[in-house]
């Protein structure tokens, strides 16, 4: 029987458990079920990489050091550093008529609802037009924003990766927060033929949500923002949230 938008706020997880239960979401969906969005938080931070990136290239000493987990997405995309953020999952059918027929069209329905959260927070947000080639070929997925990524002021707020088997997808989001993600380069020793990304390059091409509202956020205030977050995707999907 169809509810609608199935919204499961899950608090704050160690990385593990977090991209498992994402990927229990993937596993379980089949086409034509009721989409599913899952909101949670990562405590402790934890370093995560894209499907087809080595954990080779990665400084396991100092990532364990730092207290922080290290663990492979389900989606493609590059490494990320969940400390300060907000994280959505939504998983669905594609190709249908809820979130169209292509990869395209696919992230540009989860766009608008995203879109729409800033802008219920009083942000004004674009969608950027992609990056270069070199910079696709980065190792760091803020340190560029790439095609259907949201920015704010022309800097990345929202990074997101997809994957799609069997007629569904599950598209991973991070919303950032606060600065912490710009410590991702301390855990990635230089790679032959890729320049090194200092911290300073990230903070000037990423923006988050504490720097733009002007105050610090708490893991509190950022439930709480979650609730707006499902409102905006029952709103945009125009489905009921159960």
């Amino acid at each position: 029987m169809t509810c609608g938008l199935k919204v499961i706020h899950d608090g704050a997880h160690p990385g593990a458990v977090n991209m498992q239960r994402d990927a229990e979401l993937l596993s379980h969906h089949q086409p034509g079920d009721d989409p599913v969005l899952r909101i949670y938080r990562w405590e402790p931070a934890a370093i995560t990489i894209g499907y087809n990136q080595s954990l080779d290239d990665f400084d396991h000493a100092a990532i364990e050091a730092a207290g922080f987990g290290l663990v492979r997405r389900p989606t493609g995309g590059r490494a990320i550093l969940h400390a300060q953020e907000l994280t959505y999952c939504i998983v669905g059918t594609s190709p249908g008529p809820l979130f169209g027929d292509s990869l395209h069209a696919c992230y540009m329905k989860i766009n608008q609802a995203l879109m729409l959260f800033l802008e219920e927070l009083g942000i004004a947000a674009e969608i950027s037009a992609g990056e270069s080639r070199d910079e696709a070929r980065g190792m760091l997925c803020f340190k560029s924003a790439g095609q259907h990524e949201i920015r704010v002021g022309r800097r990345k707020i929202i990074g997101s990766a997809q994957r799609r088997t069997g007629g569904v997808f599950l598209q991973h989001g991070s919303i950032l927060a606060g600065p912490a993600h710009t410590r991702l380069p301390e855990f990635v020793p230089p790679q032959p033929g890729t320049p090194t990304v200092p911290p300073e390059v990230l903070a000037r091409v990423t923006t988050d949500l504490s720097q733009v509202l002007e105050r610090p956020l708490t893991g509190a205030d950022l439930d709480v923002m979650g609730h707006t977050l499902a409102q905006a995707f029952g709103r945009s999907l125009d489905l009921p949230i159960c």
